[in-house]
């Protein structure tokens, strides 16, 4: 698996990425801003010169990390990127002694609960209508200490 940070070059193909994978489209700006703010925050995966993960974060202040996306392309999922990308988020943040981390995740999506599940994120609370499309979300958090 092939890690790096995500950069400005990378702009199209991460949206695309993204867009395609939760039907929701965010600003360029946004993407931009993320990376400019939090450079080792952003995280891709590359596969034979191909997109094939992302892990898109901002701080919370300086001891939280938010998970903001995280998306693996069909056709490259159940192959541990996923797992891996995390992993390498999760070491950024201790190198950075940031003690906890968040994330966003629908309620209806049980798959990345378990997933995120499996690193020690615990539910928290659920935001209601959280979504455009007016489902709710469960914020999970991770303690790293």
């Amino acid at each position: 698996m092939a890690l790096r940070l995500f950069e400005p070059r990378d702009l199209d193909h991460v949206m695309a990425l993204v867009t395609g994978t939760f039907d929701q489209l965010f600003s360029e700006e946004m993407y931009l801003a993320l990376q400019q703010t939090w450079p080792e925050g952003q995280i891709i995966d590359v596969e034979s010169g191909r997109l094939a993960g992302v892990l898109l974060s901002m701080r919370r202040g300086p001891t939280v990390g938010r998970i903001m996306v995280m998306a693996v392309r069909e056709g490259f999922r159940d192959m541990g990127i996923g797992s891996h990308m995390l992993r390498a988020f999760i070491q950024q943040c201790m190198r950075e002694s940031i003690l906890s981390i968040v994330l966003e995740v629908r309620v209806t999506n049980l798959m990345a609960q378990e997933f995120y599940r499996r690193f020690g994120f615990r539910p928290v609370e659920p935001l209601v209508n959280y979504y455009p499309d007016g489902e709710d979300a469960m914020v999970m958090a991770l303690d790293i200490t």
